[in-house]
């Protein structure tokens, strides 16, 4: 009976193949009907009626979709009753299963379709061939039962695979835009939002919302032990989100800002980091739900790349917010809270890297015990790779054993050229970075590894936030420098046999030299401080107690957590100056940093900054280009602040900017000492103006230079070189060609230079009679002359300076030194201060096509600064210390301030479109 059930179901597919659609259709109805316990006739009807759905709508007449639609759904429905059928019949069939699903997917019971193939996929035993079930089979033929149901297994898989693509791509997002129509409550979209969340807990997309929802509940709250109760809620599903889609650095970002937000910083801090070690995370735009939570960028490589952005700054934001947490629990607390940060016991030290990494757990001990047997830091490396890093205690004891270990015909020579520095000690004039940790005991006697510098330990972890604290292994620190050192030894023996016999000759001299420096650097090679490992370790375990000592004082410290910090999605730089520098958000930025800040130099930088931040091409074009260059000690970007600074201003961070604002001042203080012990009057803003695009062109110098030209860090007072290629000379910078000649013949030439802001002494006799401000003597021809003189005769030079570009911005800082200047003096200058000036204002060669206009100024009003912005509606926006106000027009400005003696300070000028 069964093989005639077959050869009746092969007709019936037969009849199909050769195009006979309706009649196979019409005996697998029969034959289905006929045998409804029959899996292989409930199949075969099905697989027709899927091939009929598909029929009925590619080959409908024109105008007909309506009833070309309800014929192809009357074919889903009875394939998915045939399959449902089938299913029941032959459970353990994988092919019977993978076909139910698709027909519950196509009568979109998505959920229905998920649920069946992860049953199928659930059954591991057992699985019945594909063929017993499956007239088709017998078409294809050829494979054996094993192989019909591995290939089965992957076909589920890739079902699976392309189907929960479609739900996240496609059937949440349209979900999620019928939840979050205008017209819903708020409880009607959290109770839908939920519901899909559990209907796909397979989705990215439909947890993120289930969390971006909650979060704008909590939002909604005050702070206080709700607000924290329903974030603790949120935590517990983003963390299970995060443990389903560990590949997703979006799901990273919300789980660290959670965290972060409750006050687990160790824990957002390793949530960023293991997202940031994730090889190839998915493409953030098939997590995401627009335009509740968008990331921009045009292609994957961009849209990750700004995932990583949000990572790395709320890295960042950890470290500063325990820095300043750090500085208050400091000055309010003593005694065990702030010991158990800069006292680092040895043995609690051991134990915490015997349960993550035991070889430096066993450093730890070597070290204490080598600290103990010989009272130092030190010993010497032998650089032969036979010797496998043994270990000397001094100069005299490695080059003994040199001799005697490692003969060489060349040691007489080498000791015969070295003499007495043979021996050299030379740490002697280092200055170690490795002295801030000791050794010692405390008042129980237990070992201590004493850090009172922190300062140090948030520097580092500034400079790189993505790295953190991270300790070269012992092992391989003793192998590097025995590779270095045997590299020197071999460059030494090199020269020692170039050594000429005369050595009196100028060549022996320089070569002796060489190789009294080569063998000073192997000195300094070989040596092994144990603090160069230990402090490293010391630090990373220092670091977490600073961030429990901080969780535990949160609710001391609770202003430093607000609503921003769950704001997941937000900190780009595409805000408007408008929108930024709004009357209210400026208001309340203005007034919270005043009652924070105590610091006038700060107040004072924020208004400076405020004043560049109201250029808009300066943050959207400069700001948001990619850095190119490598952060270190020595070349920290000021760049990265201003981001930083801008972001907090967005985000209404006051206490991030204050804390921001401080590492800008110390960084501005690395470009010039004396700005801030020594600043001058109503200079002072001018002075930092100049120093902020001083060292912002710094920061930048080192990979922006052109060609292969040496790129030192070149302080522009107020001009440089003119091949620098870094942005801030593509915006500030004027760029001209230099052509100088004198009388005397004996001085001449040409050669190109860049000002990127040009000062003026507002208060010098000439200035003090002009009656317009295009009379102003700013053009870089005089101030050029001015400042060149023939070497030979002493006399001015004759300059002919030629224009080479025009720039977005032009900056004019005019100094008041003379103190004497009357109310009256600029009264008919400022009137005129608006109106819009060419290039020849500053360059007599240039084309005087291009104009310009002041965007935004900082002025001096009765010895207390004040920043005019101009607006994108053609309005005036007035910032000072307390407040931020509005005018129509730049009349109704010097209206205001009419009773004011007012000093323009720093003018910025922007070309015109």
């Amino acid at each position: 009976m069964a093989r005639g059930l077959r050869a009746m179901a092969r007709e019936a597919l037969d009849l199909h193949t050769d195009g006979q659609n309706e009649e196979s259709l019409a005996c697998a109805i029969v034959l289905a009907r006929a045998n409804p316990d029959s899996a292989l006739a409930l199949n075969l009807a099905g697989t027709l009626h899927v091939h009929a759905s598909s029929m009925a709508w590619n080959d409908r007449a024109p105008g007909d979709d309506e009833a070309a639609a309800a014929l192809e759904l009357s074919h889903h429905r009875a394939a998915l009753e045939a399959f449902s059928a089938a299913a029941r019949i032959a459970p353990n069939c994988v092919m019977t299963g993978v076909f139910h699903a698709e027909a519950l997917a196509a009568n979109q019971r998505f959920a229905d379709a998920m649920l069946e193939l992860f049953r199928v996929l659930s059954t591991t035993a057992n699985h019945a061939d594909p063929a017993v079930n499956h007239v088709g089979y017998d078409v294809t033929g050829g494979n054996t039962a094993k192989s019909r149901k591995i290939d089965a297994l992957h076909k589920a898989r890739d079902i699976m695979q392309d189907l929960t693509a479609m739900i996240n791509n496609d059937v949440v997002p349209i979900k999620a835009a019928r939840l979050l129509r205008e017209d819903a409550t708020v409880d009607q979209v959290r109770g839908g939002v939920k519901l899909l969340a559990e209907t796909y807990p397979y989705s990215v997309r439909a947890q993120l919302l289930h969390v971006h929802m909650e979060l704008e509940q909590v939002r909604a709250l005050d702070q206080g032990f709700r607000r924290k109760g329903l974030l603790r809620g949120v935590l517990a599903l983003i963390s299970d989100a995060a443990g389903k889609f560990n590949s997703s650095h979006l799901i990273a970002l919300f789980h660290a800002k959670v965290l972060f937000a409750l006050g687990d910083f160790d824990g957002a801090e390793r949530e960023c980091r293991r997202a940031l070690r994730i090889e190839e995370p998915t493409d953030p735009s098939f997590d995401d739900i627009p335009p509740a939570v968008s990331v921009p960028g045009a292609d994957y490589e961009s849209r990750v790349s700004y995932v990583k952005k949000q990572l790395r700054i709320l890295l960042k934001r950890i470290i500063v917010v325990a820095a300043v947490c750090w500085s208050s629990i400091k000055t309010t607390q003593h005694g065990e809270r702030v010991d158990r940060v800069i006292s680092v016991r040895v043995d609690k030290l051991q134990e915490h890297y015997d349960g993550i990494d035991q070889s430096a757990a066993k450093t730890i001990s070597d070290v204490v015990r080598f600290l103990q047997n010989q009272s130092s830091w030190s010993f010497f490396v032998c650089p032969n790779t036979s010797c496998h890093g043994k270990k000397f205690l001094d100069t005299e004891s490695l080059w003994v054993h040199m001799r005697k270990k490692h003969r060489d015909v060349l040691w007489d020579k080498l000791q015969s050229v070295l003499g007495s520095d043979l021996y050299e000690n030379t740490s002697k004039d280092d200055d170690h970075p490795f002295d801030a940790i000791t050794l010692r005991r405390d008042s129980d006697q237990h070992h201590i590894f004493h850090l009172p510098m922190v300062q140090p330990m948030f520097e580092s972890l500034l400079l790189s936030p993505s790295v953190g604290i991270q300790a070269e292994p012992l092992a391989e620190m003793r192998q590097r420098k025995c590779r270095e050192g045997a590299e020197i030894i071999a460059d030494i023996k090199k020269k020692l046999r170039m050594l000429p016999k005369d050595e009196l000759s100028t060549q022996h001299e320089e070569l002796c030299f060489t190789i009294h420096d080569l063998w000073l650097k192997f000195l300094k090679t070989s040596a092994l401080d144990h603090r160069e490992v230990i402090l490293p370790l010391a630090r990373s375990f220092q670091w977490i107690q600073m961030k429990n000592l901080i969780d535990l004082s949160a609710k001391d410290l609770g202003r430093f957590i607000g609503g921003a910090d769950i704001d997941i999605m937000s900190g780009t730089s595409s805000q408007s100056v408008k929108e930024m520098a709004s009357t209210s958000s400026c208001q309340q930025s203005l007034n919270v940093f005043n009652k924070i800040n105590a610091d006038k130099d700060l107040s004072i930088l924020s208004l400076v900054i405020r004043s560049l931040c109201n250029l808009r091409h300066f943050r959207d074009n400069f700001l948001t280009e990619p850095l190119v260059w490598m952060p270190s000690a020595d070349n920290v970007c000021i760049a990265q602040q201003f981001y930083e600074i801008f972001t907090s201003w967005e985000k209404n961070d006051y206490h991030l900017t204050d804390v921001v604002l401080t590492y800008m001042k110390t960084l501005l203080c690395g470009v010039d000492c004396t700005i801030f012990s020594e600043k001058v009057g109503s200079s002072f803003a001018s002075e930092i103006v100049a120093t902020i695009l001083i060292g912002l062109h710094m920061s930048e110098t080192c990979s922006r230079f052109s060609l292969n030209k040496e790129t030192e860090k070149r302080v522009v007072k107020p001009f440089t070189c003119g091949d620098c290629i870094c942005p801030t000379h593509n915006l500030f910078g004027i760029k001209f060609n230099v052509q100088m000649s004198c009388e005397c013949g004996k001085c001449s030439g040409e050669y190109p230079c860049t000002a990127l802001l040009h000062k003026l002494d507002a208060g010098s006799p000439q200035t003090t009679k002009i009656k317009s401000f295009a009379e102003l003597p700013v053009l870089l021809d005089e101030q050029f002359c001015k400042d060149n003189k023939c070497k030979d005769c002493g006399i001015m030079l004759n300059i002919d300076l030629l224009l080479s570009n025009t720039p977005h911005f032009f900056t004019i800082v005019l100094n008041w030194l003379g103190g004497s200047e009357s109310q009256d003096t600029f009264s008919e200058v400022l009137a005129g201060i608006t109106s819009p000036v060419d290039t020849g204002f500053f360059c007599k060669s240039a084309d005087s096509s291009t104009m310009y206009t002041v965007t935004s100024m900082i002025c001096c009003a009765d010895e207390s600064y004040v920043c005019f912005a101009h607006d994108n509606e053609d309005k005036w926006l007035i910032y000072d210390f307390e407040t931020v106000e509005t005018v129509d027009t730049w009349e109704h400005l010097l209206e205001r301030f009419k009773d004011c003696k007012l000093q323009p300070q720093v003018l910025f000028f922007e070309v015109i479109k």
